[in-house]
C-alpha cells in the first residue's frame, strides 16, 4: 500500500508490485549526415542545409536519377521515424499525455501538417536537374542501402559507430534543418540496460547487476573506452567532449567537422523517444500516414499545380484518420455496452468453433477407419502391441513439439500474457477484440487475394513447365539445371535481390526507361516516363511480391511433376498418336488425368500455405505497405499476427487471432484428408 506508483499507474494495492527499471547508457541524438564529395561536385558549401527551403534547393542540385544520385534518403518502412525531425522542427509532437496521464497520438496538428506536406514536396516536386533532365522529387525512397546509389543527405544517429562504418573523410555531420517555427528538433534516444525481472528475489546478483550498469557508462568506463580508441588509432571517432575531458584536446581537430555543433544543437532541441504505455509501435502510425500521403493523387496534383492549400487540407484528413486509428489501437477503450456485446459474440464464436472441431475430428476418425475395423471397437493392444511400441516415439515427439505448444497457446489466448511471468486472466476479451478488429479481417482479405495470385501463377507454373520439359527433344538436363538453380539461393538473398530490382534505380525501371527512350527516338514521340517505386505502389505491390516466389519455386516444383509424368506408360501416348490426338488432347486427356491425384494433394497444401505462411517474405519485401488507407496493401494475416505479438507485445491477442485463422483453415485440411482417404496407392508391377 506504500508503493509510490499505485496512483500514477492506477494499480490496486497488493502485497507486492513489480516494476521494470532500465538505465540509459550512451545518449544518442539524431543529426543529418552528408556526403562531402557529392556536395563538392554540386558546388555546395561544406555544411548541412540550414533550413527546409535550403534542404529542398540543395537536394535538387544533388539529384540526378539517371546517374543514381539523389538528394536525401528516406527508408520507406521507417518514414515515420525520419518524419520526426521535420515534425519536431515544426513544433509538433507524435504523442502527448492528456489530463488523465494517458498517452495519445497528436501528429495531426497544423505543425504536423506542415512537416508532412514538406515530405510530400520532397517526394513529388518537379524540377530540372543540373544536366537538364526533368525529375520528380529529391528522395531516394528505399529500405536498401545499395552501393551503386549515391545519396547526399541522410538522417543518422550521431555516435562513433557511424564513422567506423563510413569513411570520415567522405562523410560529415550537422544539425537537422531549421523548421518554419525557427526550431531545430530531433529525436533524443539512448541505449538502455535493464535488470532481469527474475532477479527480484536474488539480492546478491541483483546488486551486482546494478553495480555493472552503474559502471558501464560512468566516468571510469568512458575514460577506458576513450583511451582504447585513442591508443588503437581511432581517436577521431570519439565525441570531442570526451577527448577534452580525458586529456586528448590535440585530437579534436581530427574529428569530423560539425560533430560538436550537431551534438550540442541536438541535445538542446532533442525530444525524448516516447516510452509511454502502449507506445511500442508509435512510429508505425505516422509511417503509414506518410506512405498514404506520398501515394495520394490529390496531394500530388496540388504540388504540381502549386495550389498547396488543397494539398495541405488533404494531408490534414489523412493525419486525422491515422491519429484516430493509432489512438484506437493504443488505448483500446470501449463502453460497457460494447464490451458486453463483443463478449457475447465471442462466446458464441468459441462454442461454434469447439462444436465444429469436434465434428470435424469425428469425421476424420470415421473416414480413416478401415471398413473391416469399424464396429470391432477397442484398441486391440494384445494383437497390435509391437505396432504401438514402434509408434510411441514418433507420437511422443509430435505431442511434445506440436500439441503441447498448441495447448499452451490456447491458454495464452485467454490471458494478458507477459513473458516475465506476470500474466493475468482476461477470459474472452482477446477473442472479442479480434473478432471485431477491422485490421485483422482486412489482412485476411489481403491473404485471400495473395492466395488467389499464388494459385494462378505459382501453383500452375511448375505443372506447365514440367510438361514443356517433358516434350522438348534435346537439352532436357540443361534446362532442368537452369530452372532449378534459383532454389540453391537462400530465401533472404532471393527476396533482397528482387527488392533491388523493384527500386526506383533498379534494372526494371532502367529497362522500361530505355524502351521508352527507344520509342521516342524511333517515332519522334515525347513519352515521359517517371520511374515507379513498384513495391510502394498499391497497384503493383502484391503481385510483384509474388514474382520472386514463382521464380525461385518453379524449378523444384516442376521436378516433382516431371517425375510423376515419367510414370505414365509410353504406350498410352503412342495410342493417342495413332488416334490422331494433338498436343492439347494428350495434355488434357492423358497427362493431367494421370497426375490428378498429385495435383489435388498439392493444391490444398499450397492454398493453406499461401494463406498461412506468407508473412516472412512480406515482412522482408514491404513490411506490409504501401498504405492507401490505415491498412497495408500487402499486410497479410500472418504478418498482422506477427506484428501483434512481437511489435505490440500483445501475445494473448495474437494467439486468439491465430486460433481464429486456424479454425478457418481446418476445413481445408479435413477436405484434404477426405480426398486422401479415397485414393488407392499401388506399387508398380514389374513386367515379365
Amino acid at each position: 500500500e506504500d508503493c509510490p506508483y499505485l496512483a500514477e499507474r492506477g494499480i490496486a494495492p497488493t502485497k507486492r508490485h513489480r516494476h521494470l527499471w532500465a538505465f540509459p547508457i550512451g545518449p544518442l541524438v539524431m543529426a543529418l549526415s552528408y556526403r562531402r564529395d557529392l556536395f563538392a561536385e554540386a558546388g555546395l558549401p561544406d555544411r548541412v542545409p540550414e533550413s527546409w527551403n535550403e534542404l529542398m534547393d540543395w537536394g535538387k542540385k544533388l539529384t540526378e536519377p539517371k546517374e543514381k544520385r539523389y538528394g536525401i534518403s528516406i527508408y520507406t518502412t521507417l518514414a515515420g521515424w525520419q518524419y520526426l525531425s521535420f515534425l519536431y522542427s515544426a513544433g509538433g509532437r507524435v504523442v502527448e499525455q492528456d489530463e488523465e496521464g494517458v498517452w495519445r497520438c497528436v501528429f495531426n496538428t497544423p505543425e504536423a501538417v506542415d512537416a508532412a506536406f514538406f515530405m510530400a514536396r520532397m517526394r513529388h516536386e518537379r524540377f530540372t536537374t543540373p544536366s537538364g533532365d526533368t525529375a520528380r522529387g529529391i528522395i531516394y525512397a528505399s529500405d536498401l542501402k545499395l552501393t551503386n546509389v549515391k545519396v547526399g543527405l541522410e538522417f543518422a544517429y550521431l555516435d562513433s559507430r557511424f564513422f567506423i562504418e563510413n569513411n570520415p573523410n567522405q562523410y560529415s555531420f550537422g544539425p537537422v534543418p531549421m523548421g518554419p517555427s525557427g526550431l531545430r528538433g530531433s529525436e533524443f534516444n539512448s541505449r538502455m540496460l535493464g535488470i532481469y525481472a527474475g532477479l527480484a528475489d536474488d539480492d546478491k546478483r541483483r546488486d551486482a547487476t546494478w553495480a555493472y550498469i552503474h559502471f558501464y557508462d560512468g566516468p571510469k568506463a568512458r575514460q577506458i573506452r576513450t583511451k582504447m580508441f585513442v591508443e588503437n588509432g581511432y581517436g577521431r571517432f570519439v565525441n570531442p567532449e570526451l577527448l577534452t575531458e580525458f586529456g586528448y584536446p590535440e585530437l579534436i581537430r581530427q574529428t569530423p567537422p560539425g560533430w560538436k555543433e550537431a551534438y550540442d544543437v541536438a541535445l538542446d532541441g532533442g525530444v525524448p523517444e516516447p516510452y509511454g504505455k502502449n507506445c511500442q509501435r508509435v512510429y508505425d502510425y505516422p509511417s503509414r500516414a506518410i506512405s498514404k500521403i506520398w501515394a495520394d493523387p490529390v496531394i500530388k496534383a496540388s504540388i504540381d499545380s502549386g495550389e498547396h492549400e488543397s494539398g495541405k487540407a488533404r494531408v490534414q484528413e489523412i493525419l486525422d484518420e491515422f491519429v484516430a486509428f493509432g489512438n484506437k489501437e493504443m488505448l483500446q477503450i470501449f463502453t460497457p455496452e460494447q464490451k458486453k456485446r463483443r463478449l457475447i459474440f465471442a462466446w458464441a464464436a468459441v462454442i461454434v468453433t469447439v462444436v465444429s472441431f469436434s465434428l470435424l475430428f469425428w469425421r476424420v476418425f470415421k473416414v480413416f477407419t478401415p471398413e473391416q475395423m469399424r464396429g470391432k471397437g477397442g484398441w486391440q493392444i494384445r494383437k497390435y502391441a509391437w505396432c504401438y511400441v514402434l509408434l510411441a516415439p514418433a507420437l511422443a515427439t509430435i505431442i511434445i513439439w506440436q500439441y503441447y505448444p498448441l495447448a499452451r497457446g490456447t491458454v495464452m489466448a485467454f490471458q494478458n500474457y507477459n513473458v516475465r511471468g506476470f500474466s493475468t486472466w482476461l477470459g474472452m476479451e482477446n477473442f472479442a477484440y479480434a473478432l471485431f478488429d477491422k485490421k485483422f479481417w482486412f489482412s485476411l482479405w489481403v491473404s485471400l487475394k495473395y492466395a488467389a495470385y499464388f494459385m494462378v501463377f505459382a501453383f500452375f507454373a511448375p505443372i506447365f513447365l514440367a510438361m514443356l520439359l517433358q516434350e522438348i527433344p534435346r537439352g532436357k538436363i540443361v534446362y532442368r539445371v537452369i530452372y532449378y538453380l534459383p532454389a540453391v539461393l537462400s530465401g533472404a538473398v532471393v527476396l533482397f535481390l528482387w527488392k533491388s530490382f523493384y527500386s526506383p534505380s533498379g534494372p526494371i525501371n532502367q529497362i522500361v526507361e530505355h524502351v521508352v527512350d527507344g520509342i521516342n527516338a524511333t517515332f519522334g514521340s515525347t513519352i515521359d516516363y517517371e520511374r515507379i517505386d513498384w513495391l510502394n505502389d498499391s497497384r503493383f505491390a502484391l503481385p510483384f511480391c509474388l514474382l520472386p516466389i514463382v521464380w525461385a519455386g518453379m524449378g523444384p516444383g516442376c521436378l516433382i511433376y516431371l517425375a510423376a509424368l515419367k510414370t505414365i506408360p509410353e504406350e498410352i501416348y503412342e495410342a493417342a498418336d495413332i488416334d490422331g490426338a494433338a498436343i492439347r488432347h494428350k495434355v488434357f486427356h492423358v497427362a493431367i488425368p494421370s497426375i490428378k491425384v498429385l495435383v489435388m494433394i498439392n493444391f490444398i497444401f499450397a492454398l493453406i500455405g499461401a494463406i498461412r505462411g506468407s508473412a516472412s517474405f512480406m515482412l522482408a519485401m514491404t513490411g506490409g505497405g504501401p498504405f492507401d488507407n490505415v491498412y497495408g496493401a500487402t499486410e497479410v494475416v500472418g504478418l498482422t499476427i506477427w506484428y501483434t505479438a512481437f511489435a505490440r507485445l500483445n501475445f494473448g491477442l495474437a494467439t486468439a487471432q491465430a486460433w481464429i485463422l486456424g479454425t478457418m483453415l481446418i476445413g481445408f485440411t479435413v477436405f484434404q484428408l477426405q480426398r486422401l482417404s479415397q485414393v488407392e496407392f499401388k506399387t508398380a508391377e514389374s513386367s515379365k
